[in-house]
């Protein structure tokens, strides 16, 4: 076991030895290095990386959910709306793990030097949210650019603004397509399967989704629109959200929709999931090179 795995695992281990909330922690701990090894596959096919620029991935794709093992035990739940109700300044899990990183694991990752804390800390902080400003640089020039420097020096030049932008702005798209390939597998493995309603949704919401507008949980709970007939819909949207063909390539080959919604699905929302295998389809058939998703929300190509 490398230094990566080691640290993880004792800051998890304290989690995992509790009697409460057992599988909770324990489909986190596993989910975490699904996403740690899914996103170590999609680099050998996409960004290719050194090993500097790949162990930089692996710690941020393994560190990801980090601070899920907290919120559960302080909350007793995966929720974030609970877990912004609960600790002032956190929105979410990702805050709540960058902000474990600073205060704790980053130290015993790098005892001696701190020049990629901010970097690891800001893509767990950004892997829970709706990043449209970083996506007019994942581009494969800008890939090809930064991945030129050596990794210590892309942090320290004065030149190299952009191309951190871009390392950033695509290492959070690799461990967000991860992180939605294992939500679908988990519900059709039954692993986790999300809760039944009749509850109609407000036809605001359908709008949202058609639009690809759709607010966080957070946001819809807050403005009083959230039922778990929703929760289909946020994670129908996560076909809008994806970045790389290859992975939403895995989705349809293996019907995950199809599957999820036989495994969770009612008719109220099975709207969503017809619109999501046409948007599927239609995001791998209009990609040019079959690795980069061609349009995403203003229609700008980031290919």
């Amino acid at each position: 076991m490398g230094r990566i795995e080691s640290v993880f695992d004792n800051y998890t281990s304290r989690f995992l030895s509790e009697n409460d909330n057992k599988a909770g922690y324990a489909d986190k701990y596993n989910h975490s290095y699904f996403v740690m090894q899914e996103s170590l596959l999609v680099d050998q096919t996409f960004t290719q990386y050194n090993t500097s620029f790949q162990e930089l991935l692996k710690i941020q794709s393994l560190y990801h959910d980090i601070g899920r093992f907290l919120q559960l035990k302080l909350v007793g739940s995966f929720s974030d709306y609970a877990l912004s109700q609960r600790l002032t300044g956190i929105c979410d899990h990702g805050d709540l793990g960058s902000t474990i990183m600073h205060d704790e694991l980053l130290r015993e990752l790098f005892p001696k030097d701190n020049i990629f804390d901010e970097e690891i800390a800001k893509v767990i902080r950004l892997h829970t949210k709706d990043n449209k400003g970083l996506l007019k640089f994942i581009k494969r020039e800008l890939i090809e650019r930064f991945k030129n420097y050596d990794l210590r020096d892309l942090f320290v030049s004065q030149k190299s603004g952009q191309e951190r932008t871009a390392l950033t702005a695509v290492n959070t798209a690799i461990i967000q397509d991860a992180d939605r390939l294992d939500i679908f597998r988990k519900i059709v493995n039954r692993i986790w399967v999300p809760n039944v309603s009749h509850e109609n949704i407000h036809e605001q919401v359908w709008s949202w989704f058609y639009e690809g507008n759709l607010p966080s949980i957070n946001e819809l709970k807050k403005m009083g629109y959230w039922n778990a007939n929703v929760g289909h819909l946020i994670r129908m949207n996560f076909i809008n959200q994806m970045y790389l063909v290859p992975e939403l390539q895995k989705i349809r080959d293996e019907q995950l929709i199809q599957r999820v919604y036989t495994v969770s699905g009612n008719e109220i929302v099975k709207p969503a999931y017809d619109f999501a295998i046409e948007k599927l389809d239609s995001l791998i058939d209009e990609s040019e090179d079959k690795i980069l998703v061609k349009k995403r929300y203003t229609g700008e190509s980031i290919g």
